[in-house]
């Protein structure tokens, strides 16, 4: 039996049950408005009779509180607004407040976690369907505070629960998946960082690319590769800035190679082998990987080895993930993990974010054949295009992303905290209300969890500080914005 944090007193010393039924109002049928309850809309019009006659429904005026005792344990329990008169199902608990307490804040506290847990707890029949009985009701265990205390905590829940639900509207996880997304691409588009005419322009770096693989070819480490078809104008999506180049994957890397195309014999140990599952954006998880023998291992590196500042891209199953291979071990892959090697005259972080933008990404799609065993062909990736800017640029954008990425991963705890402080809203202010007046927490039935509280001050902060009000109506053009605030 776990405790609460706060003192209480039962809920049955402020509650009356309504009794009353329509055959004994005095009032015709027809003049009565048949009312339901639901979880998300309280209490409300509802067409569903259980008969048509209403002489056994029960009344209902206005500030009352109606329930389905089967279920309110997920919170389908509604306060009657004024003005209110009709009836509801026989089936429905009515009841109302001798005016001691607030009934909004009653109705707030039966539908937070923590009510829902002592109701949870009450209803319990055993082997039996959960039903809270009116008996039930008044064993709950409520704030032992005055009306006042009650009507004052109520307008800091309504105002934080205001903050939380804009929290979760505004930093939702496809929102902020949006944002990543809008940094990547402007960042391919030139859009994160200041040109510096200083810098050597990207033609510069082409030619010496292809110096590059010319020596390498000579001195027999690569083999000539075949030209790739000229970019299009078509094929040119946006403009670059000047400095930067349109060219082709294939003539930023120096080889590109993926594992071998059967299974493998595996072992209970041995050289990690690795498939397309195991790269994430965030790196490689070998949590899941296989392996494989030494000697197999030194077979397979023969055609494929990767080595540390190589590029991962994922070729079959979920295609067009790069990730930087930043592992200072051994390990191999398989068929659905293509090995970039990136020229020595292009930042490989750079490239990796480039092939991870919507731009890139929308081209390995477009590559990638098949249905059940979709697989994005080394012949095929090579063609993807890719804007190049100058190499210290690629540098100063890379530096850029990272600072945004990290924006992002906090915008994303913000968000996960809000959600844990949605769920303990009524607890966390209850708690903090009791431990100002250093009140004893005598034993009570419900777990409870103080660590999720956080102040007020930090929840409106991740509402309004971080990021402006109007960036969530253009995410997808305000990347720049974003990247002025960050500093």
């Amino acid at each position: 039996m776990k405790k609460l944090s706060f003192p209480t007193v039962k809920l049955g010393n402020f509650i009356r049950e309504v009794k009353e039924k329509v055959k004994n109002s005095g009032i015709s049928q027809d003049d009565f408005t048949v009312y339901g309850v639901t979880n998300t809309d309280g209490i409300t019009v509802t067409n569903n009779k259980a008969s048509d006659d209403l002489g056994n429904y029960t009344v209902l005026r206005e500030n009352q509180f109606a329930y389905n005792p089967y279920r309110v344990n997920v919170g389908s329990i509604g306060l009657s607004l004024p003005g209110t008169f009709g009836a509801v199902s026989p089936a429905y608990v009515v009841f109302e407040t001798n005016g001691q307490i607030s009934n909004e804040f009653l109705l707030y506290y039966l539908k937070s976690s923590l009510g829902i847990n002592l109701i949870k707890w009450y209803g319990d029949r055993g082997g039996v369907r959960s039903a809270l009985r009116f008996s039930d009701l008044k064993k709950i265990d409520f704030p032992d505070i005055t009306l006042e205390q009650q009507n004052k905590l109520l307008t800091k829940i309504k105002k934080l629960d205001e903050l939380l639900c804009e929290l979760d509207k505004n930093l939702s996880d496809d929102k902020i998946e949006i944002l990543r997304q809008s940094i990547l691409q402007q960042a391919v588009e030139g859009k994160l960082c200041e040109q510096d005419p200083k810098d050597e322009p990207a033609n510069v770096l082409l030619e010496k690319i292809k110096a590059e693989k010319e020596r390498l070819v000579a001195e027999k480490k690569i083999k000539k590769q075949k030209p790739l078809p000229p970019i299009s104008e078509e094929e040119k999506t946006f403009d670059l800035p000047k400095g930067w180049e349109w060219c082709r994957l294939g003539e930023l890397v120096t080889s590109v190679t993926d594992g071998p195309h059967y299974s493998p014999e595996y072992h209970d140990k041995g050289i990690p082998f690795i498939s397309g599952r195991n790269i994430t954006l965030k790196g490689i998880d070998f949590s899941t990987a296989k392996f494989i023998s030494p000697q197999l291992h030194e077979e397979l590196s023969k055609r494929c080895r990767p080595e540390t500042g190589d590029i991962l891209y994922t070729k079959g199953g979920e295609t067009g993930k790069a990730v930087v291979n930043d592992i200072d071990f051994e390990f191999n892959v398989w068929v659905h993990v293509a090995v970039l090697k990136p020229s020595t005259f292009v930042y490989n972080k750079y490239l990796a974010l480039a092939l991870n933008s919507p731009h890139c990404y929308a081209l390995s799609q477009k590559y990638t054949h098949g249905t059940g065993n979709r697989d994005l062909g080394l012949t095929r990736m090579i063609k993807i295009t890719v804007p190049l800017p100058p190499a210290n640029e690629q540098q100063r954008i890379v530096q850029r992303v990272t600072k945004l990425m990290g924006q992002c991963n906090l915008l994303e705890r913000e968000l996960s905290i809000s959600k844990k402080y949605a769920s303990q809203l009524m607890e966390s202010v209850l708690q903090e209300a009791f431990s100002v007046q250093e009140t004893a927490k005598p034993a009570q039935v419900i777990e409870f969890h103080p660590d999720q509280t956080i102040p007020e001050t930090e929840l409106l902060a991740a509402a309004r500080g971080k990021i402006r009000e109007d960036t969530w109506e253009h995410l997808c053009k305000r990347a720049m914005e974003i990247a002025g605030e960050e500093s």
